[in-house]
């Protein structure tokens, strides 16, 4: 059996879930798990009316779910040629509508949003998309069976980052969805979305719907996971700054995890722990033309080479330095206590004997973080940066690396270099003003010139 998952640009539309629909046909004898994204932008939206309503702003919030469920009925009405399934769906919407509006007015009387109650609106995106999904394959003849993610993918309680619990998950995969696969039907379900030992929706994580797909391919012991997406595969560099990328036919796990890490959209950086854990391959697919794309699995990285150039834009730069020179590592300590309370991602740190700096998301910066901090020393932070990422294998051994790289940088200015740590990537943190220049001239310079 295969997993097969369609993001949100993959079915944002009637043109995209025609072509969901015709893709999943001719994969049809490898009894797919088919997992759906809610449709592009429907989880902003979400997000919108529950920020919306939390300002007590209940009929705004309303406004704004008529629009999305109308984006909903639009697609129904033009995709499904039978007035059956179209009311069937159309009675589900209705009684989604319903529920958000109870929650709503929950959020709009008390002026207050939690992460639970967030998760519990923002879950509705994916279980529509699939809803619809569901109903058009079995317009179209095959026997595919909606399946509410709530019967299997059991998570913890980390509202809006969940993580799975997969003997549970694995245990209900088993149980709940391996006899329709063995019975010959298609299983339709979502991304995205789980649900607590308690019985709440919980969110993983924004495009997080990879990360579902690979925990689902993990748990039944899948042959391929396949991702659908806008894109050929993995790409040398972002085609939307870099012009003649190229597209990488395969990659092993650690390079593709390393990508996704440092910012990669084709992936979402959870993605390849699952699988490769069970040496389950991963295939990249673009929908809109389909072809071979990018093969993820275990190869040969033995040998030297540049893979890609991963940008990740909004980044800031954190220094602490400490109050009083006493213990170094009780002061190392104390940051990374107050970096993992606040739950902060790092990119990349780098220590002198008295000093630190991590480098993350700007959205994390918080006037809480820099408060505990300030407790242990003295905080600067710079914003307008970016990271530059070359991810390969045994990059210390590529000849002429860093003379490349720096040749094409010329007079910009870096910030903060991290390379060593691992063999698989070089970090560079650059202001941003001249970011999208300085990745053009590295690309050429570590692939037009063979240095890759």
């Amino acid at each position: 059996m295969i997993v097969m998952k369609f993001g949100g640009t993959s079915n944002q539309d009637v043109a995209a879930m025609r072509r969901v629909v015709k893709i999943v046909h001719e994969h049809r004898s490898q009894a797919p798990v088919v997992v759906i994204s809610a449709i592009a932008q429907a989880t902003n939206q979400l997000e919108m009316i529950a920020r919306t309503a939390a300002t007590g702003d209940r009929e705004g919030a309303e406004e704004i779910l008529t629009d999305l469920f109308a984006r909903h009925g639009t697609i129904i009405d033009n995709l499904l040629t039978s007035r059956a399934n179209a009311r069937e769906i159309e009675g589900i919407i209705h009684e989604y509508v319903s529920e958000i509006k109870i929650l709503v007015q929950g959020v709009a009387a008390l002026r207050e949003l939690t992460p639970r109650t967030t998760d519990a609106i923002c879950s509705y995106g994916e279980r529509l998309s699939s809803r619809i999904v569901a109903a058009a394959l079995r317009e179209s003849g095959l026997d595919a069976v909606w399946i509410d993610a709530k019967e299997f993918m059991i998570t913890d309680d980390r509202f809006g980052n969940a993580r799975p619990l997969m003997s549970h998950t694995s245990r209900l995969l088993h149980s709940t969805v391996l006899p329709l696969l063995e019975q010959g039907r298609i299983a339709v379900t979502q991304g995205f979305i789980g649900i607590t030992q308690t019985g709440r929706y919980t969110t993983m994580g924004r495009e997080s719907s990879d990360y579902s797909a690979s925990i689902i391919g993990a748990g039944l012991n899948a042959r391929l996971v396949q991702i659908w997406t806008d894109v050929d595969g993995i790409l040398t560099a972002d085609p939307r700054i870099v012009e003649g990328v190229r597209k990488i036919n395969e990659i092993s796990f650690e390079e593709a995890f390393e990508l996704s890490y440092f910012g990669a959209k084709v992936l979402h950086p959870s993605t390849m722990v699952p699988v490769m854990e069970k040496k389950i391959s991963v295939q990249i697919l673009n929908s809109t033309q389909p072809g071979s794309g990018t093969l993820v699995s275990i190869m040969d990285d033995s040998s030297p080479r540049v893979r890609s150039i991963v940008v990740k834009n909004n980044v800031v730069a954190l220094r602490c330095a400490p109050h009083e020179r006493n213990d170094q590592y009780l002061f190392w300590e104390g940051i990374y206590n107050v970096l993992n309370r606040n739950g902060i991602p790092l990119s990349a740190i780098a220590t002198s004997e008295y000093g630190f700096i991590g480098i993350f998301d700007e959205r994390y910066l918080t006037d809480g973080l820099q408060g505990e901090l300030q407790t242990l020393g003295t905080t600067s932070v710079e914003k307008g940066l970016s990271s530059l990422c070359i991810v390969g294998s045994r990059l210390p051994e590529v000849k002429a690396l860093m003379a490349s790289v720096f040749a094409a940088l010329g007079s910009a200015t870096v910030r903060m270099i991290s390379f060593g740590a691992s063999e698989r990537s070089l970090l560079l943190l650059l202001q941003s003003e001249n970011i999208k220049g300085e990745v053009q001239a590295v690309h050429r310079a570590l692939f037009a010139a063979g240095t890759a």
